[in-house]
């Protein structure tokens, strides 16, 4: 009996050392453009044993030696190369009858985001990656996998039936690996499923029984008729491999996200003997392209957004200008004053339309000042308790320690008014409760993972306002899409709701978080970072506020804007306040008047965006004609933002659409003063 053993281990013993030799003499490819990087390689490969290297400095060049050098056994490659990037090259190997059966080993580092690229190297044909800067043991470990997968690959060529014998070697190929393996035999119509393919959903080895219709059923019900229609196209030669992402039903009855990818085996007569494949656990990778697609869908949503509310305050510039200018022109007692007073009003809820559309962008107009959060939420009590049914109890808990942060005070207490509001609808006509819970944390990396929104950074110190509610909770579908304009569960939507929440907290550099599961209610989470001596800015003007007695002045002044309303409305109050004025449809046709004035001008309004020559590109070359003249920038967009790109350049200053005659004769005052 002894013997016996002794006699197999010494005969196992010996082919994995002939595999291992036979490996050593297999030719690799090495394909980067950089010729430091091949050297390198194959220098620690060849000190490791391996006898002929072959090296190719593009992907045309590799395909080229893959066309003559059959017997290549290993393709080492780099992704970011020019003309043709490894991309492509993975992808016509992979896809190439004659050399779909060599194992491709991506090497790559620098600015390439690694979650993506794993997904389209694996996608285009790929079997392993190696992050550069490369690490020695786990090169020669993964090329030594690769290579024994390869004469795996030639051996199964030759004969489908090698594949039981070489069972074993693969294993080991393949041990540490995290991937759970699987080898499907259509004879029998068995699955083997490997202790760790088990393990990743959280079953021992003796729980789940190797079974092809146990495997089945643990594939996610909205999946499972594409993974197994992906088998079956690969099963009739359409695809040259398996490639399945689908959701498995772990021990505790959740689902994970898997990529799962195999070959099949066939016999003379083409009939599928079997398949071998692999599954990897993609749901942190999912989770991060959830994310990437919902700050994409932000920021196209938010830059429409930003446009929608640019050219209104372009059209509410109109209006208010009108406005003041037939103001100045009635007598006190006039009948029409209550009129003027609407359209003033109207115009400043506009205005705050617009302001809460450009906080959706992240392009709001804050007023910045340091404030207590458990003072600001304490002063919104009242409002928020009257805005909702009186069936529901309202709790306010406070954090013991001071709660201070920089934020705009309106525009955090529009966060919270959606997010009550929210709640109330959440919990309906019947009884329950709300409440708003303040305290300071210091929160970790695995803490801020699975956060909606995270522009924050972890270990530091945040103000953590919490809104619980009591009410019927979401699915993850609904999550999905609360933060979508006019998003409602309701039969229509009520305006930007939680999408504005999130371009708030986006502005304020915070982070958003959300638990909730149906029937067990819902907390919104805002971390706010903590203030540090923050100085307070000084709050803007309303709109209506009119001073007693205009500040005019004299001279020329060059008003440069492509809405015709916005030159005429403007046009009529810098006359009103003792101006000549020159006009000018865009920047092209600016340029040209203020050269042909540039003696009589004392100052110039000019529209940032415009046709032909933009604002600021009118300002350039204005300063260098006359450095010292006043230029005024006005726009419908933030001025922090707009006034960033012109900081140390002489802009006199900034008018934001739409303003008041108050407000442009307080500017052309405050910069012609100081020329």
């Amino acid at each position: 009996m002894n013997a016996t053993i002794t006699t197999a281990h010494k005969s196992q013993k010996s082919a994995r050392t002939r595999a291992l030799n036979e490996a050593l003499r297999t030719p690799i490819l090495v394909v980067d453009d950089v010729q430091d990087n091949r050297e390198l390689l194959e220098e620690l490969l060849r000190e490791e044993g391996y006898e002929e290297i072959i090296s190719a400095p593009s992907g045309a060049e590799a395909l080229k030696i893959l066309e003559s050098r059959l017997d290549v056994g290993l393709v080492l490659l780099d992704l970011m190369m020019p003309v043709m990037d490894g991309y492509e090259v993975c992808q016509r190997i992979s896809g190439n009858s004659t050399t779909a059966h060599i194992p491709i080993i991506v090497i790559t580092g620098g600015a390439v985001r690694r979650d993506e690229a794993l997904l389209k190297s694996f996608e285009r044909g790929a079997m392993d990656f190696i992050p550069k800067p490369v690490n020695e043991v786990e090169l020669y470990g993964r090329v030594k996998s690769a290579l024994l997968l390869y004469h795996e690959r030639m051996s199964n060529r030759e004969k489908t039936r090698a594949l039981l014998e070489s069972k074993q070697r693969y294993e080991l190929a393949v041990n540490g690996v995290n991937d759970g393996i699987w080898d499907l035999n259509l004879v029998s119509n068995e699955i083997y499923l490997s202790p760790q393919w088990k393990k990743n959903l959280g079953y021992d080895d003796q729980e789940l029984p190797n079974l092809r219709g146990v495997w089945e059923s643990l594939i996610h019900p909205d999946d499972r008729k594409e993974a197994l229609a992906a088998i079956h196209e690969h099963w009739r030669d359409q695809t040259p491999f398996y490639s399945s992402e689908h959701r498995l039903k772990t021990k505790t009855g959740e689902f994970k996200w898997v990529f799962s990818r195999g070959r099949a085996a066939w016999d003379e007569a083409g009939k599928v003997l079997r398949m071998t494949g692999s599954t990897t656990d993609i749901s942190q990778r999912r989770m991060l392209e959830t994310q990437l697609r919902q700050a994409q869908q932000m920021e196209s949503i938010g830059r429409l957004a930003a446009g929608i509310a640019h050219d209104f305050n372009n059209l509410l510039a109109a209006v208010l200008g009108h406005a003041s200018f037939m103001r100045l022109h009635l007598t006190s007692d006039s009948a029409l004053q209550p009129n003027l007073d609407g359209i003033e009003q109207a115009s400043k809820r506009a205005a705050d339309l617009c302001k809460q559309m450009l906080a959706y962008a992240g392009q709001g107009s804050y007023s910045i000042e340091e404030l207590d959060a458990n003072l600001l939420i304490s002063d919104t009590v009242g409002l928020l308790k009257i805005s909702i049914s009186k069936k529901i109890a309202f709790n306010l808990i406070r954090s013991p320690q001071p709660a201070l942060v920089k934020a705009d005070v309106a525009q955090i207490q529009q966060v919270l008014m959606n997010l009550v509001l929210n709640a109330a609808e959440a919990i309906g006509e019947g009884p329950g409760s709300i409440a708003i819970r303040t305290s300071r944390i210091r929160p970790s990396a695995s803490e801020l993972a699975d956060a909606i929104l995270q522009t924050g950074e972890p270990s530091t110190e945040y103000v953590q306002i919490e809104v619980i509610d009591s009410g019927s909770g979401m699915s993850k579908e609904t999550q999905e899409k609360i933060f979508e304009p006019f998003f409602s569960t309701k039969f229509t939507g009520r305006g930007l709701g939680l999408s504005a929440v999130l371009g708030i907290v986006k502005a304020h550099r915070g982070v958003l978080k959300i638990t909730s599961q149906l029937g067990e209610g819902t907390t919104f989470k805002i971390l706010l970072p903590l203030a540090e001596g923050a100085a307070v800015s000084p709050r803007p003007q309303s709109l209506s506020a009119r001073p007693d007695e205009l500040w005019h002045g004299s001279g020329t002044v060059l008003l440069v804007d492509d809405e015709a309303s916005v030159r005429q409305s403007t046009g009529n109050l810098l006359a009103e306040l003792g101006f000549n004025v020159l006009l000018a449809e865009n920047g092209e046709q600016g340029l040209n008047t203020f050269t042909a004035h540039v003696k009589e001008i004392v100052a110039v309004i000019l529209d940032l965006t415009m046709p032909r020559l933009s604002g600021g590109e009118v300002f350039e070359q204005i300063r260098q004609i006359c450095p010292r003249l006043p230029v005024l920038l006005s726009s419908g967009y933030n001025e922090e933002n707009t006034m960033e790109h012109f900081a140390g350049k002489g802009l006199a200053g900034f008018l934001h659409k739409p303003f008041s005659i108050n407000d442009l004769s307080a500017k052309l005052r405050e910069c012609l003063s100081t020329t």
